[in-house]
């Protein structure tokens, strides 16, 4: 089964993307925040990753550009114009941004694009 991590600062979010992506038949593991999501990270292999750019503490690019070994296809989303960021985490190897708010299907689209299949 491929494994999407969901990190999101904001419940409702994480909440509403676990919906869709559990409805799709992924399984999902959530985090809020980056601490939470390196450590999630380093506990089990994820074949995507679902990250909010905009978090309290560490932002999302900071994680992706943290993220070593075989890193899986990191979707970033966001729903502020932070250019300079937007372009850290392209450069940074990204898969793909995301602006918020989003169609649901756009999003399995790129999930389902990033890992090759569908779940």
């Amino acid at each position: 089964m491929t494994t999407v991590l969901v990190v999101d600062d904001e419940p409702g979010m994480r909440e509403t993307l676990t919906d869709i992506l559990e409805g799709a038949g992924y399984a999902v593991v959530v985090a809020s925040d980056g601490d939470s999501a390196m450590a999630a990270f380093r506990a089990q292999p994820v074949d995507v990753v679902v990250m909010d750019v905009r978090m309290p503490g560490r932002d999302g690019v900071s994680v992706l550009q943290e993220m070593n070994g075989p890193p899986p296809n990191v979707i970033m989303m966001t729903a502020y114009a932070m250019e300079e960021r937007l372009r850290d985490a392209m450069d940074s190897r990204a898969y793909a941004m995301v602006h918020k708010p989003f169609q649901a299907r756009y999003l399995l689209s790129l999930v389902e694009e990033a890992t090759g299949s569908s779940a």
